[in-house]
């Protein structure tokens, strides 16, 4: 078995002594890469049976899954990621290739960072920026999230620690889950979730199925006084322009954000808190991811597939 690790650079291969556990399994290749998988032809002479380990900023999110077709001896492929819409892993598995992900390695760090951005638009820090740092005692107030109801989308493990951590400064939780259960927090139904929380926050992975929840009749049913908190690609699953517009008229009070396409508070008008994608970025997160990615590999080496996604 060999061991295909398409980077788009060095600095994001796992350690010198993952890789020496890895390279006992099996030949090591590392390849950096930046563009589409059709155009890497060392796959294509090499007959023997391969995992490739992807790294999903060398396919800018987005996999030419199809193109594996061209490629022999391709077993799996495995992301060092937690997202893997962007493998195509129903495709992948019409070829008889197993997909594999990297579940729960920044939970903690996402989650922190979520309840972080919950607090700062709540406190409308973006309107005390671009008021030059000064307070407008004539605009609404900030709000304390202390006996606040926050409501959380979807109970996974980010999820989960959000909800927790929520609990933890004296939130009132609620949430709404297709299948997880936790005696700890309420379960509601999604539209009373939508109109009795003061913080709502999703945790679901993107998918068809996700991107049909979350309506405008959903946004349409808020409290003004709340507020919303999109994290990364969990923004895929509404419709962040009709958020931005229901800010800027003041149908409810703010809007936390993060991901590629954030802009400068000054950007946005009202009450909108933009900040970068590295809410996983920690080096415990990073430690973990690579623990897990090649683990991964490893289980999959040895007969026993583990997080697989299709």
């Amino acid at each position: 078995m060999k061991f295909y690790f398409i980077v788009p650079n060095e600095k994001v291969l796992p350690s010198r002594e993952l890789l020496k556990k890895l390279g006992k399994i099996g030949q090591i290749k590392i390849i950096k890469h930046s563009g589409r998988l059709r155009d890497i032809k060392q796959l294509i002479s090499d007959p023997e049976d391969k995992i490739l380990a992807v790294d999903p900023d060398s396919f800018d999110w987005d996999l030419d899954a199809e193109s594996v077709k061209a490629f022999p001896g391709v077993k799996a492929i495995m992301t060092s990621s937690t997202s893997f819409d962007w493998l195509k892993p129903q495709l992948l598995k019409k070829l008889g290739i197993t997909a594999c992900n990297v579940p729960g390695f920044s939970l903690d760090a996402v989650a922190e960072y979520a309840v972080a951005m919950a607090i700062e638009v709540s406190r409308r820090l973006p309107m005390v920026i671009k008021n030059k740092w000064k307070i407008n005692f004539e605009v609404s107030k900030p709000i304390l999230l202390k006996d606040k109801t926050a409501g959380i989308i979807g109970l996974g493990r980010i999820g989960k620690r959000m909800a927790e951590i929520c609990q933890g400064i004296d939130m009132k939780v609620i949430y709404w889950s297709k299948s997880s259960r936790d005696n700890r927090f309420k379960k509601v139904k999604l539209d009373e979730l939508f109109k009795t929380s003061d913080v709502i926050m999703p945790a679901l992975v993107e998918n068809a199925e996700t991107k049909k929840i979350i309506t405008k009749k959903l946004f349409d049913s808020m409290k003004k006084s709340a507020v919303l908190v999109g994290i990364n690609r969990v923004k895929a699953i509404w419709d962040e322009n009709y958020i931005l517009e229901k800010v800027k008229k003041g149908e409810i009070a703010g809007y936390a954000m993060e991901g590629d396409n954030a802009k400068e508070p000054s950007a946005y008008e009202g009450n909108v808190w933009a900040v970068p994608p590295i809410a996983w970025y920690t080096q415990e997160s990073l430690d973990n991811l690579m623990k897990i990615w090649v683990e991964n590999m490893i289980a999959f080496a040895k007969g026993k597939p583990q997080n697989v996604v299709n």
